[in-house]
């Protein structure tokens, strides 16, 4: 199972946003380039993670992007089901529904798989991301 761009892409952008949280808004250009994310690609993106409630717009020549919420409440889990919608790896586990249910070998892989995944991304919070990037600007006058 592969994340999609899309999903690595809105990780870095949301993580981008998130460094000026509490602070003013983040430009979708600073974004662009603090992340290195093609302009374009980066617009759907942001639509899609602020019709999940991720992140809100502020018009204006002050204005920009910034998050809904703390980043100690936002899970890597979190944006990816917005960015991809549920990850399950196989379809029966969405819907609960297979002709082959009652003799199906795998179908607990998959279900093991998914709830491995699932723990992993919701384990790691926005602001746990941000606390594992090293600090900007940090001058060392260690002799």
């Amino acid at each position: 199972m592969r994340l999609s761009t899309k999903s690595r892409y809105g990780t870095r952008a949301i993580l981008e946003i998130a460094k000026s949280y509490g602070k003013t808004p983040i430009k979708r250009k600073e974004i662009v380039s603090g992340q290195n994310i093609p302009d374009s690609y980066l617009e759907n993106i942001l639509i899609t993670l602020k019709a999940a409630g991720y992140i809100s717009t502020i018009r204006g020549a002050n204005g920009g992007y910034q998050l809904t919420r703390d980043p100690r409440m936002i899970t890597i889990m979190d944006i990816a089901n917005a960015l991809e919608g549920h990850m399950t790896p196989v379809p029966c586990l969405d819907t609960g529904k297979c002709d082959l249910s009652e003799e199906c070998s795998t179908q607990s892989i998959w279900l093991e798989m998914y709830q491995a995944i699932e723990k992993v991304l919701s384990s790691y919070t926005l602001q746990d991301i941000l606390e594992r990037e090293p600090a900007e600007n940090v001058l060392d006058f260690t002799i």
